[in-house]
């Protein structure tokens, strides 16, 4: 399964916002789009029924679940999310959906009928653990109930003909769970894809600084995760963008480079900067140049491209989670080709043979990448992470970059790597020129 993940196209949805009626029944009839634009997997925000306790904003976040069992009635039926899954498997694709399993809603069906399943703080009330979710409280994987209750959630999502889950905040759940979750899932549904929602450092830190669990990145590929966040090192690449201080890229790259080095030599990391929570790449710059560049280095590494619904169209601002945001899918057709050309790249088999993607740590406001497969070939990933309102390009000096002629996936033209050293403005996919007929 992994080497198919490897040249994979995730599409990630919020339905209340991706259509003017935010229901099922409506993006069912947008799955030609979705499959056109190259979809392999359809990955949904939260489905299930939103808590009114402590609501945020008048419709409620999808991360606050009253009852796993029951569908958001905003989105429609269970017959109609049903229909969804069938017309996906139709189309070629197969479906995610978002799981919320750290905490449920502040009146949910859980908390009612088995308050001992809740987490308590020390004066015995319900509480968070960590965070200041105000419209959620947490649960307690010491129980062993709890467990197995949550193990049949998932298979019974699993017997609906789900293909994967994408775990909230997986690396507060306990290890206990997943052990749980990948003994039925290898036993009935082997071939479910599992992404984790991997915490950054920071908060991993804190969690373990207040005495909770907080599971790391190998552990959560230990028990069955296909597919973690690339959070283990973005922070330093958002430091980088907002300050616009070269020392937060330099410390970038070289994390970039221990994320294959102390990681399973198999490990997966979903690749793309736009997420539900987190900023578009235009809210990061007005800079064209720059943002072609930010969206085209992930797609170059090893692991699935990850598309938060919009990035195609260029989408400006970030959904609101909690309110009827209308997501804007007009689009730019100079970049929506762009990013196709992303996609076409990504689904090309030879990412299946991908074994690393290297990072060049030399410094420069630049990123460089060497992708190495298994017949012993490489290609380069060359992108001019320049800061600047002129942005007229950046140099990239690396012993690591072997002179010679190369061709460009984008423009298909050569390009000549002098003294180690090539000049970058638009993002560079570079194969030798001997090789490119065979790629």
């Amino acid at each position: 399964m992994k080497n198919e993940l490897k040249s994979s196209i995730i599409y990630q949805v919020f339905t209340r916002n991706y259509t003017i009626e935010g229901t099922f029944n409506a993006l069912t009839s947008k799955l030609d789009y979705i499959k056109d634009l190259g979809t392999d997997i359809l990955y949904l925000l939260p489905i299930n029924e939103i808590g009114k306790v402590g609501r945020k904003g008048s419709l409620g976040s999808p991360y606050s679940i009253k009852d796993y069992y029951k569908i958001n009635p905003e989105y429609g039926t269970l017959e109609d999310f049903k229909d969804l899954i069938s017309k996906t498997h139709e189309k070629g694709m197969k479906l995610m959906i978002d799981i919320v399993f750290n905490h449920t809603s502040r009146d949910s069906l859980i908390m009612n009928e088995h308050p001992e399943w809740m987490y308590h703080d020390k004066d015995g009330n319900f509480a968070n653990k960590a965070g200041d979710w105000s419209d959620v409280y947490d649960l307690d994987y010491n129980n062993q109930d709890l467990i197995a209750y949550l193990v049949g959630v998932i298979e019974y999502y699993c017997s609906l003909g789900v293909d994967g889950f994408r775990f909230d905040v997986a690396s507060l759940i306990y290890k206990s769970f997943f052990e749980k979750l990948k003994e039925m899932l290898d036993q009935k549904y082997p071939k479910t894809i599992l992404l984790a929602e991997s915490v950054d450092s920071n908060f991993i830190n804190y969690v373990r600084s207040i005495n909770f669990n907080a599971l790391s990145d190998a552990e959560l590929y230990e028990v069955g995760f296909d597919l973690l966040y690339p959070y283990n090192n973005m922070e330093e690449l958002r430091k980088y963008l907002g300050t616009k201080e070269s020392r937060y890229l330099d410390m970038y790259k070289v994390l970039l480079n221990y994320e294959e080095a102390y990681n399973p030599a198999t490990n997966l990391r979903i690749r793309g900067l736009e997420n539900h929570d987190q900023k578009r790449l235009i809210e990061y710059t007005k800079n064209k140049i720059l943002i072609k560049n930010l969206a085209a280095f992930p797609v170059f590494m090893k692991g699935p491209m990850f598309i938060y619904n919009g990035l195609e169209s260029k989408a400006d601002h970030h959904l609101d989670l909690f309110e009827k945001d209308l997501l804007d899918l007009s689009l730019d057709i100079e970049w929506y080709n762009f990013i196709k050309k992303l996609i076409e790249f990504k689904k090309d088999k030879l990412n299946q043979d991908l074994l690393i993607s290297e990072v060049l740590t030399s410094k420069g406001r630049n990123l460089g990448i060497i992708n190495h497969y298994k017949d012993g070939s490489t290609s380069y990933g060359l992108f001019n992470l320049s800061t600047s309102l002129s942005n007229n390009g950046v140099i990239i000096k690396d012993d690591k970059l072997v002179d010679g002629a190369y061709v460009d996936y984008f423009t298909n033209k050569i390009v000549l790597i002098k003294n180690h050293s090539v000049k970058v403005k638009e993002p560079m996919y570079l194969f030798k020129a001997t090789d490119i007929e065979t790629k």
